[in-house]
């Protein structure tokens, strides 16, 4: 039986966050003179996304990983694990255009209620995967339900 599943961050998708980020930065250059709110906001906002992509291509700190306790995701910033009997299952959702797998935490889950609240208030998930790594998020979302099927036991339902 396989240990872990490890889900790396996509260089393709990294590539694209440059270009996007690149492409608004120079276009809030160009609004500066015009707008100089439009201009500075858009070159700041976008501005950091190419650290973030540079993170993602090049990083090892940029990953998904799964094992028998639960899930893993890591990014340069923060690491957050959460195990399989906290969590009731996962969906693909849609969110203005942006595919994510919704993470549904259990009733009475404790851990990090005020982010998770926030998070809820503003999206209306409590918790979410989102589109960065190397695989499909169908053939995400299928390994988080083998995964959590497997290991979650009886009190996770």
């Amino acid at each position: 039986m396989q240990e872990t599943v490890y889900f790396p961050a996509s260089k393709k998708k990294a590539a694209l966050l440059l270009a996007g980020s690149i492409g608004f930065v120079l276009l809030g250059y160009w609004l500066r003179n015009e707008s100089p709110i439009v201009g500075w906001a858009s070159m700041l906002f976008f501005g950091l996304g190419i650290p973030v992509s540079f993170f993602m291509a090049f990083s090892k700190k940029f990953y998904l990983l799964l094992d028998n306790q639960g899930f893993e995701m890591a990014s340069p910033i923060k690491t957050v694990r959460i195990g399989w009997q906290d969590v009731v299952g996962f969906d693909l959702v849609s969110m203005n255009g942006a595919k994510m797998i919704a993470i549904h935490y259990r009733e009475g889950y404790e851990k990090q209620r005020l982010l998770r609240g926030a998070a809820r208030a503003v999206s209306g998930l409590e918790g979410a995967i989102g589109d960065s790594y190397a695989a499909s998020l169908p053939a995400i979302l299928d390994a988080l339900r083998d995964w959590h099927q497997r290991f979650a036991g009886p009190s996770a339902a």
